[in-house]
């Protein structure tokens, strides 16, 4: 038994990895750092048009992000009814190396019960919101995460780039086409629609571990392998049956505007998972390089309080006060200690510097 879901968790992990790296590299190919836009060739040539779309920089200031999932799993008994998560909101670049600005609403459900909660970002300040209550976070936790951005930010400016890595979306699409025009955000793009071409998506990501690994160095370069091993990558091969991209990218200044995916999985028979996995993902930008108005919450209550009460919910679960820690209450020294705890558990994160062994020890930190 234990050996099945090993297996199954080995190969549910490489393929929520082929998704993720997917979208993720298709979207960041569409931005980049301030700067003219990457148009040029023929909108009738598709490939022109998909160089255009994935190479150069193409400035994204600012926005509304439309995020939409469906996970839908046949033949498991474990899971009942899709799984989906919304994500919106508009988002606004900081000046200089300050956290950007965002208001998003994150809407979730799955096995028929659903999650409602936010996350705002005035960009000196970051609030979570949760049962319709703002809670600011820590004012030393919001520094810290200020100065990891401002250092990541750094490094990929100097290090990381999808050329740099050897990545090239344009190729990982087979038979392109352009199927039409539609309007985005009420802005004219064209509609290219194809096929992921999984072998070549792999054989790119496979020479980014490599250069991953030697630009990361250390323990954090340690961690990265060096390659897909061969099972992996056979396993993802004959589990995805289709996956089908559809892409618009504007019609004057080629910025991807919208991407939608469709993947069809079927795990092998010993998986002991479900018999197939239908994936739906779309990912629309609007309003691009528009001012957001976004602002601090009118009222707020400190992030103690609602870790006190999450301990609470999984203390009761777990018919303990060991979940996340005694002193994590909203109320007196409880309320106080619990900040110091997010303050400490913050720094020793920072501190881990991406050993996985080291982040994990972190947690012990809150239960103090």
């Amino acid at each position: 038994m234990l050996s099945i879901h090993r297996a199954l968790e080995h190969r549910t992990r490489a393929l929520v990895a082929l998704l993720v790296l997917a979208i993720a590299a298709l979207g960041l190919g569409a931005c980049g750092d301030s700067g003219g836009g990457g148009g040029g060739g023929d909108t009738a040539d598709v490939q022109s048009l998909l160089d255009a779309t994935f190479t150069g920089t193409h400035r994204i200031d600012s926005g509304n992000v439309n995020l939409q999932l469906q996970i839908d799993a046949q033949g498991s008994s474990s899971l009942r009814g899709p799984i989906k998560l919304a994500l919106e909101g508009p988002f606004q670049s900081g000046e200089g190396d300050a956290l950007p600005s965002f208001d998003l609403a994150v809407d979730a459900s799955a096995q028929g019960q659903g999650f409602k909660a936010g996350l705002t970002s005035t960009s000196d300040r970051l609030f979570v919101n949760f049962g319709g209550t703002a809670y600011e976070v820590p004012a030393e936790l919001v520094r810290r995460l200020q100065q990891s951005y401002r250092q990541s930010r750094s490094q990929s400016k100097q290090k990381m780039s999808l050329e740099g890595l050897g990545l090239h979306p344009g190729t990982w699409l087979k038979d392109p086409a352009v199927v039409g025009s539609d309007s985005i955000g009420g802005v004219e793009a064209e509609h290219v629609s194809a096929q992921l071409d999984v072998p070549a998506l792999l054989d790119d990501l496979e020479g980014a571990l490599g250069k991953l690994r030697q630009l990361s160095g250390g323990t954090a370069g340690a961690q990265v392998p060096d390659r897909i091993p061969a099972d992996v990558r056979r396993q993802i091969e004959d589990a995805v049956k289709s996956a089908k991209v559809d892409l618009w990218t504007g019609k004057d200044d080629k910025t991807l505007r919208k991407l939608a995916l469709d993947l069809s999985i079927e795990p092998s028979s010993d998986s002991g998972g479900p018999k197939s996995v239908h994936v739906a993902l779309s990912v629309e930008l609007t309003d691009l390089n528009e001012p957001q108005t976004i602002e601090a919450p009118s009222s707020s209550r400190p992030l103690s309080e609602l870790l006190g009460q999450l301990q609470g919910l999984l203390g009761g679960a777990l018919g303990g006060s060991s979940g996340l820690g005694g002193g994590l209450g909203s109320s007196g020294s409880g309320s106080n200690g619990s900040s110091e705890q997010v303050d400490k558990y913050a720094q020793c994160l920072q501190e881990a510097g991406g050993d996985a062994g080291k982040m994990q020890a972190c947690a012990s930190l809150l239960s103090r």
